[in-house]
């Protein structure tokens, strides 16, 4: 069956012909309504949820207290199944993004994005490539990237094959169905949902991606780093022995410093350097 781009404006493509349809999600409000809006097309659709399994791509002590509790919770709330994959080293070991940090000594970037390569990418593709084994035919990726949130995304199709993760055997699409949306219309879709999200939003956080992120502005890593003093602590003492700061021109210290001398998070208009 060929597959094609839903019209403009759709919600929700044509999924019946996939065997698998997996959300990924990071807990996150975005993850959240784009999981809430694939329930919705298969329930329009008549799509057994069975098919549709939540995947998560868990960061360790990186991520936010609590993600990975929430990701089930979330997912329990339409039945869903949850798979939860970590980054593995050559030899199959699983290795932190601080581990993986102090062995390169040096932090990602938006050139070298190996928190999102090695740490989201790769542990999802094995997901993929897991759920084949377990039942072939073709396959859905779902991500909640908007094109509100970077120019990058913005650039990004709806629905395209993904030929990365797609084989000679194996055909994977991606849909990202909230692509267009706004951040209010998550936020009313989440409300309406009932479905809890993470209490770093309240905080102020704009994001829910690594508690301490390479594209946060500061205002984000001051609210992330006095809720999370311990690991703002681990961070700096990685920065200080690598002696390559966190990001470029801003060095995770002087955010601790910051916070020390009580100086409060400027306002953030929830976009990121991504």
């Amino acid at each position: 069956m060929r597959y094609e781009e839903p019209e403009k404006g759709e919600p929700d493509g044509p999924l019946a012909g996939f065997r698998w349809i997996v959300v990924n999600s990071s807990g996150g409000k975005d993850s959240q309504a784009a999981l809430h809006t694939v329930v919705q097309a298969c329930e329009k659709q008549n799509i057994p949820l069975e098919r549709v399994v939540v995947s998560h791509q868990d960061l360790g002590e990186s991520e936010w207290p609590g993600t990975q509790d929430l990701v089930h919770k979330q997912a329990a709330h339409y039945g869903l199944r949850v798979i939860v994959s970590r980054r593995r080293d050559k030899d199959g070991k699983e290795e932190s993004l601080l581990e993986y940090v102090q062995r390169r000594k040096k932090w990602p970037s938006s050139t070298t994005r190996f928190c999102t390569s090695d740490f989201k990418r790769g542990p999802g593709a094995r997901v993929i490539t897991a759920l084949y084994k377990e039942s072939p035919g073709m396959m859905l990726q779902v991500y909640g990237f908007r094109a509100d949130e970077s120019p990058f995304r913005a650039k990004k199709l709806s629905w395209e094959i993904n030929k990365v993760c797609s084989t000679k055997s194996r055909t994977v699409y991606d849909w990202l169905p909230i692509h267009h949306w706004s951040e209010e219309d998550v936020w009313r879709t989440i409300k309406e949902s009932g479905v809890p999200f993470h209490p770093a939003y309240t905080l102020g956080m704009p994001r829910l991606s690594c508690v301490l992120c390479i594209f946060a502005p500061k205002a984000a890593l001051m609210i992330a780093g006095k809720a999370n003093p311990e690991l703002l602590d681990k961070y700096c003492d990685v920065e200080e022995e690598i002696e390559h700061t966190f990001q470029n021109g801003r060095s995770l210290c002087s955010i601790r410093d910051a916070i020390k001398a009580g100086e409060t998070a400027e306002e953030m208009d929830g976009k990121w350097n991504m």
